[in-house]
């Protein structure tokens, strides 16, 4: 009796970029003190894990779902009481969306981490929230930089629902020092202290 050996699955994957983007990824790659390699496969895991939550989840989270002009109009005309609920939603959505993405436990000393993999989430390669959003941690302050073409309103609402995020996933309290909002720019920062459990 003869016994079929299942067949191993290839997992090499090769591509070719653009010289652009290959220029991209250097940089990328050089301010992250990361390889080209590790660059390229986190991006291709971020992609498969936001297509998976995009085709199982109810909720609308990916401006390939929704025009981005509906989604800000949508933002604008919602009361606050609606906002602060999406927010909500949103921030439980996302800590969801980046435990799974990250083999790392959701908790303070890798905070670091989280904000990291929060900038590919949130910019260009993820939501498409952003065209360019940061996330600066040194020592107890945090800095959020980010420019849009959302409008106010998703000012607003990414403010509740970034704050959510992290006091509520990373038991830490926020102090805003600098709240600088508007039609196209978020500038935030805070003092972050830990919450004595």
């Amino acid at each position: 009796m003869s016994t079929k050996k299942s067949e191993k699955i290839n997992n090499f994957l090769g591509f070719r970029l653009s010289e652009h983007d290959i220029i991209k990824l250097e940089k990328i790659a050089k301010d992250e003190s990361r390889s080209r390699s590790l660059i390229a496969k986190q991006a291709v895991k971020n992609w498969i894990t936001l297509e998976s939550f995009r085709k199982t989840n109810k909720m609308i989270i990916s401006t390939k779902s929704i025009l981005k002009s509906m989604f800000s109009q949508f933002l604008s005309e919602a009361n606050e009481e609606l906002l602060n609920s999406l927010a909500i939603d949103t921030a439980d959505l996302l800590a969801d969306i980046t435990r799974y993405n990250i083999p790392v436990e959701m908790d303070f000393k890798n905070f670091r981490i989280y904000t990291k993999n929060l900038i590919n989430l949130l910019g260009n390669t993820g939501f498409r929230w952003f065209n360019k959003i940061d996330f600066i941690v040194k020592k107890d302050r945090l800095k959020i930089k980010g420019l849009h073409d959302l409008d106010e309103g998703f000012s607003e609402f990414f403010t509740s629902m970034i704050e959510y995020y992290l006091e509520t996933f990373f038991n830490i309290e926020l102090n805003n020092e600098i709240k600088d909002i508007s039609s196209s720019l978020i500038y935030l920062e805070y003092t972050v202290k830990k919450i004595m459990e």
